[in-house]
């Protein structure tokens, strides 16, 4: 079995996503990380060296120290200049000095279906009286929301931060979602939307060993940061 999911020729909209350190629902970064020393198995912290941007807390990270690889998750959140990391046991050795890259901008892929939805609710005003019946009225509050439905393997790495904040959602989880339209001919880049989310709604239904079929909506409150198609 393919180690990724392909993604075909109709998946035409691409969505990204990250998972966010709690209370803090800024665009997050890639961030490159050293271990001065090996990790033990068993061990629930990695020395690092100072980190240059946060990282949230269910995050797998895979360490490779030139010969061999070891994925640990986070346990909690790591703050910019953290120097340890505080991970679920690791499962196994990992030797000598080795590096791990959290890419924040992460591709969900096996995506069949996705739309955007914006909402808002509206309080009506009684100012003035109107023969064609029409009333004045104040925006009250704006959501969007993104569905998502996809096939893809369990080992997926976005499809698990997704699903970590699914599950940590009472306890104030979110995740920062890129969303990118189809591009138009000639540009590289679709219009798009982007913003923090509470995942909502997460069915996870296993089709077969290793393949599952996931369904969740992405929800933002407020206004979402809209982006432009591009040539980049």
């Amino acid at each position: 079995m393919s180690k990724t999911f392909q993604v075909g020729a109709g998946n035409k909209v691409k969505l990204y996503v990250a998972l966010l350190p709690l209370g803090d629902r800024t665009e997050p970064e890639d961030v490159s990380i050293t271990a001065s020393s090996g990790i033990t198995s068993a061990a629930t912290s990695v020395t690092v060296t100072a980190l240059d941007g946060p990282i949230a807390g269910g995050t797998p990270l895979t360490f490779d120290n030139g010969t061999a690889k070891l994925t640990v998750y986070l346990a909690k959140d790591a703050k910019a200049g953290a120097t340890t990391l505080t991970i679920e046991p690791a499962s196994a050795t990992l030797t000598g000095s080795s590096t791990a890259e959290y890419v924040a901008k992460l591709r969900l892929l096996g995506g069949t279906q996705l739309n955007a939805n914006i909402n808002a609710e509206r309080a009506d005003v009684l100012v003035f009286e109107d023969p064609l019946g029409f009333k004045d009225g104040a925006i009250t509050s704006q959501s969007w929301e993104l569905p998502w439905t996809a096939n893809l393997l369990t080992t997926d790495e976005a499809f698990r931060r997704v699903f970590y904040a699914a599950s940590q959602a009472v306890s104030g989880r979110e995740v920062y979602v890129w969303q990118e339209d189809a591009p138009p001919a000639g540009f590289a880049k679709g219009d798009g939307l982007e913003g923090a989310c509470v995942v909502m709604n997460a069915q996870k239904n296993l089709q077969s060993v290793g393949i599952l079929t996931f369904t969740t909506t992405f929800q933002g409150q407020g206004s979402p940061k809209i982006t432009r198609y591009s040539l980049t």
